[in-house]
């Protein structure tokens, strides 16, 4: 049986309890092809796709908070200085 979405989200909270998101993006591309992509058992293959893709979600949807969050702050600086409201 193919792991669900709570299982596979609950799998990626522990990975990240342990190593970086950088190192378990790799470890799982690692898994992805090395055992994924050479076995004959799907439910393992599709359990290691989707804890693959919450993760690489998740890491997508922080680095496009980040961006927001950069740009907000650009915007309100030029705000500020323009109403004449810098710290300086």
């Amino acid at each position: 049986m193919v792991t669900n979405k709570s299982e596979a989200i609950q799998f990626f909270k522990i990975l990240l309890d342990w190593c970086s998101p950088q190192v378990a993006r790799m470890m799982l591309d690692d898994m992805d092809f090395y055992i994924a992509e050479t076995t004959d058992n799907d439910s393992i293959k599709e359990s290691i796709k989707m804890v693959r893709k919450y993760l690489y979600d998740m890491s997508m949807e922080n680095e496009m908070i980040d961006a927001e969050e950069q740009q907000h702050k650009k915007i309100m600086a030029k705000i500020a200085k323009q109403r004449g409201m810098t710290r300086e």
